[in-house]
């Protein structure tokens, strides 16, 4: 039975093979863990708004603006408006976008074919299993952390002399 700290030693030997050849370094030294986020999740998406993204990266939506400047800027994704409101943004990805998105994706799934490549059937939905508890038990233990204040919207009272 693996004790923790061997599943991190485990980790630490092989982390490098693992997270950094050459197809991720190149991503990593083009974009934020952010605008990964944010591309990955329009591709999922199709098409979002500034607030839903902002929701979904965690982030003030200053901070949003400028990884969607960003993105705009190097023609993964466009801005337009709401045909409903046209005071909504609507975010989506260009061409060039989805094929990014397509490639990141196939990437990720190239992975777990080598990991599972080796595995019965049997052993492949124990490992989802698994994976999916790991997952479940995480969400909950940080969903946990956040403060009840920090939870829900925050509205601030300003007072302007």
């Amino acid at each position: 039975m693996f004790e923790s700290e061997d599943i991190v030693e485990l980790l630490i030997d092989n982390i490098k093979k693992i997270f950094f050849p050459g197809e991720w370094i190149d991503l990593d030294l083009k974009f934020s863990k952010s605008e990964l986020f944010t591309l990955l999740y329009l591709g999922k998406r199709k098409e979002t708004t500034m607030t839903e993204l902002v929701d979904y990266i965690n982030s003030p939506m200053s901070t949003a603006t400028g990884i969607v400047d960003r993105l705009v800027k190097s023609g993964y994704i466009k801005r337009g408006r709401s045909e409903t409101d046209r005071r909504i943004v609507v975010l989506t990805l260009t061409e060039e976008g989805s094929k990014l998105v397509d490639k990141l994706k196939d990437m990720m799934l190239s992975y777990i074919n080598m990991a599972v490549d080796d595995l019965t059937e049997e052993e492949e939905r124990f490992l989802t299993n698994i994976v999916f508890k790991i997952m479940n038990n995480m969400q909950k233990k940080l969903q946990a952390k956040i403060p009840d204040d920090q939870s829900g919207d925050i509205i601030k009272k300003i007072n302007i002399e």
